[in-house]
């Protein structure tokens, strides 16, 4: 760009850094050539308007309230609100000047303020280049440098804009050679880098036209060996060739054989005014904007309210799912390369999408989703009251999609469209998809970090999980096979309980803790607040059952147990059954290495002897013990009580089980706090 100095010798400028003990450092308003620039750049309009993300403005692009502006502005307040919001940005660049001793010129000053009048003080940042070119000196850079360090702020969200392209040329252009009306994007071409699931320093970086490109960005990619950046119709940039219009390129890798580090999220800095910590989307948002796959806008927000256009539905999509990015079109449509591998894939029909800019409803992102993973339509009950497809029930048993509980039944609303979080969800799951293990043909049972064999002489689970609701703290199975009961279990913990009040608000049954045995010393003791419970319960019409908090660690104890408390209930009616609840207290207590073929042994002599004195057993377990410290194969004559609880609504254990215990933060009127909150498939 060097060849350009020569034509502007006259007005070129220089700018240098000051000693931190220099005075002579000139303050600045915008000159009346810089008011009307920005005049040009952001077209007055006389009354208020909307852009596309619901945001309102005035005049020449003032952000504002349309009730204060009933009837309108003329010119006159529109430059006097102009200038009034320009006096701001001019005394925050003087304060940067005066504090790091810089000195500029007027064009240059015209320039920034520019750039700030839509910015704002985003570009006053140590991570800014422009910001730091200044500190440094402008004269140690190249004016290619100094032209990307302004224009790199041109993009709405992660695509170029063709106007803020414009507009960033020319602020550049004034900065470097003070000339107010050259059209500075006819001098520079551009290429967007797309990483594809790598990094790059500039994903959209300017070059003087009719010039060599050279030496182009390495992006990088834990795991994977950059194989070279190619254009939408599978050509590789060697960088030999010459810089002309607009270029979109994407990253191909290949697998190098090492893995790829997670991100650390804990140190992901929130960008967005609009996404607070407490919003169901924030997790989603976090991962993919420190992925890079997903960015915000100019203004620091992120608005998750605001539509999802089909074109960029399509290209998150297709790229969570793994498929090659053809990079935006670059001619036409951005997105009509996206929409044509969508075809190609068998995601659309021909014709199917012909507005790309257009909202895109719910259902087609459905199969959309399935298809470009590569899974296959379903058959079986649909979890979804408002969409009965196979491919909806292909992504809920996937956990990609999981709708919304409402009268006790789950609804997707499929002819709606979708906001941006909402697409921020999907994609994440989709890009962290794993194919589901399904035991009974796989043969083994996926936990943690480790591949358990099946029992085959177990019980398999027969409930469709496609099934289970929740609705708040309230669990539902909505098979009509099924007749299920709400019920509570109880401690000395939720300390008085009015049974009148629990029994009126839908429960059914309580399995009330007995007592337990400590964990150190091995001393069995009384739950203080069983006799009450039990009777209170009883009295108010409640079904009943008991448990005893376990820690045996020989068959002997464990038959203590049994006997403890068949003498303590002194063979008053239950109709619930009476738990062997053995648990992992933690990795000092005297049971944490009791073996599996022990505790199995405790559990089969504790339940022998309950039933011998006439009453039902029941084994507890959660999912450790269910499939690592206990044999289940060896105790199919008993019914276990199962414990999870999770946030995709639904139980996972593989093996069958009659009460589900799905929450431990229950709310029921009758009982203060906390309550585990139960659902009997099949009621004693």
């Amino acid at each position: 760009m060097k060849r350009f100095l020569a034509l502007f010798l006259c007005v070129v400028v220089t700018l240098t850094l000051l000693p931190s003990a220099a005075l002579a450092v000139e303050t600045f308003t915008t000159s009346e050539e810089g008011i009307a620039l920005i005049k040009r750049f952001e077209d007055f309009r006389s009354d208020p308007y909307q852009d596309d993300r619901g945001n309102w403005y005035i005049g020449y692009g003032l952000a504002c309230d349309p009730e204060d502006y009933p009837g309108g502005i003329s010119e006159e307040e529109g430059d006097r609100l102009m200038r009034e919001d320009l006096t701001e940005k001019e005394d925050a660049i003087n304060r940067i000047l005066m504090e790091h001793g810089v000195s500029i010129n007027q064009q240059q000053f015209d320039a920034l303020a520019s750039l700030t009048y839509t910015l704002g003080r985003q570009w006053m940042s140590e991570d800014a280049r422009i910001y730091n070119y200044l500190l440094d000196g402008v004269e140690r850079y190249t004016d290619e440098e100094i032209v990307n360090a302004i224009a790199t702020w041109c993009h709405i969200g992660n695509e170029p804009s063709t106007n803020l392209i414009r507009r960033r040329l020319q602020e550049a252009y004034l900065f470097l050679y003070g000339v107010y009306d050259n059209p500075g994007a006819s001098e520079y071409a551009y290429i967007h880098f797309t990483p594809n699931g790598g990094t790059v320093e500039n994903q959209t970086v300017f070059y003087p036209v009719l010039e060599p490109y050279g030496e182009l960005p390495e992006p990088k990619r834990k795991g994977y060996a950059f194989q070279g950046w190619f254009d939408g119709n599978g050509v590789r940039l060697t960088g030999e060739e010459i810089a002309e219009g607009a270029v979109y390129v994407t990253a191909r890798w290949e697998a190098d054989g090492t893995e790829e580090p997670e991100i650390d999220l804990s140190k992901w800095v929130n960008p967005y005014g609009d996404v607070k910590e407490s919003d169901w989307f924030y997790s989603y948002v976090r991962e993919l904007s420190a992925k890079g796959v997903i960015s915000g806008y100019l203004d620091g927000t992120f608005q998750p309210d605001k539509t999802l256009t089909a074109g960029e539905a399509l290209k998150l999509l297709l790229r969570a799912a793994g498929h090659p990015d053809p990079g935006n079109a670059p001619a036409g449509h951005w997105a009509e390369t996206y929409l044509a591998q969508a075809v190609a894939l068998g995601c659309v029909e021909n014709g199917e999408i012909t507005d790309l800019d257009g909202a895109i409803s719910r259902g087609m992102i459905v199969r959309i989703a399935a298809v470009a993973m590569g899974l296959e339509e379903r058959e079986g009950p649909s979890p979804f009251a408002d969409l009965d497809t196979g491919y909806a029930l292909t992504l809920y048993e996937e956990n990609i999609i999981t709708g919304e509980i409402a009268d006790a039944r789950r609804w997707f609303f499929p002819d709606d469209s979708i906001n941006r979080a909402e697409m921020s969800a999907i994609v994440s799951r989709v890009s962290g998809w794993e194919p589901v293990n399904n035991p009974a043909q796989s043969g083994y049972i996926q936990f943690r970090n480790k591949q358990i064999p099946v029992l085959r002489d177990a019980r398999a689970c027969p409930y469709n999980k496609n099934l289970f609701l929740q609705d708040g703290t309230i669990a539902y199975y909505n098979d009509p096979a099924y007749t299920t009961e709400l019920g509570v279990d109880i401690s000395r913990h939720q300390g008085d309980v009015d049974w009148s009040k629990v029994a009126g608000s839908g429960i059914r049954f309580a399995i009330i803790r007995l007592g337990g045995r400590l964990a150190d010393s091995g001393e069995i003791y009384d739950d203080v607040k069983f006799e009450e419970n039990l009777t209170g319960a009883q009295a108010a019409g409640l079904k009943t059952g008991v448990y005893f908090y376990s820690q045996a660690i020989s068959v002997a104890e464990a038959e203590e147990e049994a006997r403890y408390i068949l003498q303590k209930l002194g063979g008053r009616e239950l109709e619930y059954p009476i738990v062997f609840d053995w648990e992992i207290y933690s990795n000092t207590a005297r049971s944490y290495g009791v073996s599996r073929e022990t505790l199995t042994e405790c559990a089969i002599a504790f339940c022998d002897l309950v039933e011998a004195a006439g009453y039902r057993s029941m084994i507890y377990m959660g999912l450790e013990v269910g499939y690592e410290r206990l044999d289940l194969s060896r105790l199919t004559d008993y019914d276990f009580w199962f414990a999870q609880y999770t946030s995709k609504g639904r139980p996972d254990m593989y093996y069958d089980f009659r009460i589900w215990q799905y929450s431990d933060k229950g709310k029921v009127p009758g009982i203060e706090g906390n309550v585990d909150m139960d659902l009997a498939l099949i009621p004693y």
